[in-house]
């Protein structure tokens, strides 16, 4: 069990994490430690940085910036991102752990979501239209043991306008594309936070 000013017990952090910590956007962090201020890695055969702990203490303290305790921890909001637009699905990550209360991970097809599921049961998955047949995807995976609760949110820029066979399949919500970040929000079911002001529709047109 580690001891530190943040009251967690885990070596590393995420972005988000930090952000929450440091009161800045994830951006900002992945910004550190690209240009070497803060030292972190990235996770092999992933975009993802993660931060240790002791790095982070370090850095806080040259920086003068007050140590923020992540009493809520427990409470982030795993989100799955399911879209073939790699793109698009990289810059939603961005949008939504700039928020500092989610832990996002992307896929871009129906196999590596399933893989994705097994690894970490998501609170949420916004499942694209560009990755499959969402009605089949949403039927799938509220068939599997433990996920009856997970919140599935279907988004796509060519949605038919009747969304009631979605609906019946246990989807949670729809996102027609172009959306607003307040739509991606409410549709999430998040807190607003202080997400970036720049608009969803940037990362899912």
């Amino acid at each position: 069990m580690n001891t530190n000013p943040f009251g967690i017990e885990k070596d590393a952090l995420t972005t988000g994490e930090v952000a929450r910590i440091c009161n800045v956007a994830a951006r900002t962090v992945s910004k550190w430690v690209d240009s070497g201020r803060l030292e972190g890695y990235r996770i092999p055969g992933s975009k993802d940085r993660r931060i240790h702990v002791s790095a982070l203490e370090q850095f806080m303290r040259a920086h003068g910036i007050p140590f923020r305790g992540l009493s809520a921890s427990t409470a982030r909001t795993r989100i799955l991102v399911v879209d073939a637009d790699r793109t698009a699905s990289t810059t939603l990550k961005e949008v939504l752990e700039g928020m500092g209360t989610c832990d996002v991970s992307t896929v871009q097809d129906v196999l590596s979501a399933g893989f994705e599921c097994g690894r970490v049961t998501p609170d949420v998955i916004i499942f694209d239209t560009s990755a499959g047949d969402a009605a089949w995807f949403t039927t799938s995976v509220r068939m599997r043991p433990g996920f009856a609760r997970v919140r599935v949110v279907t988004s796509g820029s060519s949605l038919p306008d009747d969304e009631r066979p979605l609906l019946r399949a246990g989807c949670a919500g729809v996102l027609h594309k172009p959306y607003s970040v307040r739509a991606l929000v409410e549709a999430l079911g998040l807190e607003a936070g202080s997400p970036s002001q720049r608009t969803a529709a940037t990362c899912a047109a």
